[in-house]
């Protein structure tokens, strides 16, 4: 059983089954693999997810079913049945849980879109807030729960999946660093000097090797830092924690190394006679909004700098970050990516004791850059198919339409080795659509080595 306290059983049950927080349930109340147990069960961190997501007790006590049929065969030795009876009654006791109330839920989501407005409100130019709908799934906190590699962040209260502030900083100064080291000459300087104001500095991030120097160049670091006047700095910039503004759905997924033994060290070589072992982990299911607040706690004086500046260069940062890098856990395999404003919901997935969705939302306004990215996103191969994609990015009009589906559709580790024998850029010099590809590289001001 779960191990808790006796006191703590008596309240909730002796397998939690009258709390109804997911963070609560997912926090404190996972079931171990090995508790007292003469074995151990292999499904016990896959049950504790599904405890957590939106249809868990339906899919719980699809498990436990399973499970009994089953052991009602006489196929199996009776040992290996009553193991199986045994576990079917764990799955059908965890999946007693109390329903999360959906008009809590909703509640929720109007705090958090009152609390953008009341930002706007009391931090009257200081603080820049949008909302951004999730065009994929969502993992975040993948590595910090209980279970191993299958955590999420979910707020204390509420049970609602969440991004840290510390996830929307890093993200920000992510992009902010890489268009600081692609940037021209002329406008380098006043980038890193908003970037370094923004999101503060060590004495690490300054000295050879540094993230700044890496970005702009130590000379350039170093005159910026004697402008500030500062070797260490803290931010400018309270990057505030993103939390969901439409009801948001959880689900399980799956990656399935096919590989273990390779991957763990103990064979040397990958052979395809393993035994695939699943982990299963929860995440957030896409066309959930969330709300985004960049807040300034202070203006420093210093010449060519203000409020508007590092207000409008955060947002900036901060939305091409969640569009163009994505949020949180296995973003190059299309996990975490962002579209702005908020999408109006079709739809869902929802438990039959749910109450109604919520009303249609205000449809996201769209570039044309977004079919684009849509189609092709995740379909291309670098040796095989990615040539086939130039002329559709040739053919947008706007310089900053062909710049974001060419950020978003190349890999980023690839657009830093600008080489013409590498299998990206050898699609744009030779090959069917070589001259769409050379007039993309011109106009994006790309020089291959």
């Amino acid at each position: 059983m779960i191990p808790i306290a006796k006191d703590v059983r008596a309240l909730v049950g002796d397998w939690a089954e009258a709390v109804d927080n997911r963070s609560l349930l997912h926090e404190k109340f996972a079931l171990p693999k090995v508790w007292g147990e003469v074995e151990k069960i292999n499904d016990a961190g896959r049950w504790s997810v599904l405890r957590i997501v939106t249809r868990g007790a339906d899919l719980l006590r699809a498990d436990s079913q399973r499970l009994r049929d089953e052991a009602g065969r006489n196929k199996f030795r009776p040992d290996v049945a009553e193991r199986k009876e045994w576990l079917a009654q764990i799955a059908g006791k965890m999946a007693r849980i109390a329903l999360p109330d959906p008009v809590l839920a909703d509640h929720a989501n109007e705090n958090a879109k009152r609390f953008l407005e009341d930002l706007q409100k009391s931090y009257k130019g200081a603080v820049s807030t949008f909302e951004a709908t999730l065009g994929s799934r969502m993992m975040v906190n993948l590595a910090g729960g209980v279970v191993e590699n299958a955590g999420i962040a979910l707020d204390r209260c509420f049970g609602l999946p969440l991004i840290p502030g510390s996830a929307v900083k890093g993200i920000s100064r992510a992009q902010a660093l890489w268009e600081i080291r692609e940037s021209d000459e002329s406008s380098k300087p006043g980038k890193l000097l908003l970037a370094m104001l923004l999101f503060g500095f060590g004495g690490h991030d300054i000295k050879p090797k540094g993230d700044f120097v890496r970005a702009g160049g130590a000379d350039l670091v170093q005159s910026i830092a004697k402008r500030i006047g500062a070797t260490e700095l803290k931010g400018c910039a309270s990057f505030l924690p993103a939390y969901p503004t439409t009801r948001p759905v959880l689900v399980v997924d799956m990656v399935n190394p096919h590989y273990p033994e390779y991957y763990s060290g103990r064979r040397r070589s990958a052979e395809d006679n393993e035994s695939p072992i699943p982990n299963y982990f929860p995440a957030v299911e896409k066309d959930c909004a969330f709300g985004f607040a960049v807040l300034l706690n202070r203006v420093p004086k210093i010449e060519g700098t203000d409020a508007d500046a590092l207000l409008a260069q955060a947002r900036e940062w901060t939305q091409r970050a969640v569009t163009r890098k994505g949020v949180g856990a296995k973003t190059a395999a299309g996990y975490g990516w962002f579209e702005l404003g908020r999408k109006q919901i079709t739809s869902r997935p929802t438990n039959s004791t749910s109450a109604p969705a919520t009303k249609p939302l205000p449809q996201v306004e769209t570039t044309p850059a977004d079919p684009v990215i849509a189609k092709w996103r995740g379909r291309l191969s670098a040796k095989e198919n990615f040539p086939a994609a130039l002329p559709e990015m040739l053919s947008l009009g706007s310089d900053t339409d062909l710049r974001r589906a060419f950020e978003t559709l190349v890999p980023e580790a690839d657009r830093r080795k600008l080489k013409r024998n590498h299998p990206y850029w050898q699609s744009f010099t030779s090959g069917k659509h070589a001259e769409a590809g050379k007039k993309i590289l011109q106009r994006l001001g790309l020089v291959l080595n």
